[in-house]
C-alpha cells in the first residue's frame, strides 16, 4: 500500500496513491478499505478529482489483461462512488502490462505490477 502526504493550506493528509492486487484478482483487498475510506472523504470535503490508472502483470493474453486492468480501475471507483463521491470526477483508464513498474520476470515484480494508481487534482472554484 503507497500513501503519500497530501498538504492543501490547513489540510494535511495521508492519502493511498496505490493499491495492488493478487494474481488474475480484481478485488480490492481488506487492508484498502480504510485507506479508500479516507481518500473518499477528501476528495468530497476538499474538491479533488481522480485518476484510476488500471495496471496487470505480463502474464496472460493481452487482451486478457487490458480488461482486468480496466476492471481493477472500475472497481475502485465503484467503491468510492459508494462512499459519496460523485462519479463525473473520476476517470478510469486501462492500461493491461504495458506499463510495468517493475520486472515481470519475478513473482514480486509481478505483484507491484498488479496495481491501481490513484492521482488527485484539485478542482478549482
Amino acid at each position: 500500500m503507497a500513501l503519500k502526504e497530501l498538504k492543501n493550506k490547513e489540510l494535511k493528509v495521508d492519502v493511498i496513491t496505490k493499491l495492488e492486487y493478487d494474481f488474475a484478482q480484481a478485488a480490492i483487498r481488506d487492508a484498502y478499505y480504510t485507506d479508500l475510506d479516507q481518500l473518499a472523504r477528501t476528495i468530497v470535503n476538499e474538491k479533488y478529482a481522480l485518476s484510476l490508472r488500471g495496471h496487470a502483470d505480463s502474464i496472460g493474453s493481452y487482451v486478457g489483461n487490458w480488461k482486468l486492468s480496466d476492471k481493477r480501475a472500475m472497481e475502485v471507483k465503484e467503491y468510492l462512488v459508494s462512499k459519496g463521491v460523485e462519479e463525473n470526477r473520476i476517470v478510469t483508464t486501462p492500461y493491461g502490462s504495458t506499463v510495468p513498474i517493475a520486472t515481470n520476470k519475478t513473482a514480486e515484480g509481478r505483484q507491484k505490477n498488479r496495481r491501481v494508481e490513484v492521482k488527485l487534482r484539485k478542482l478549482n472554484e
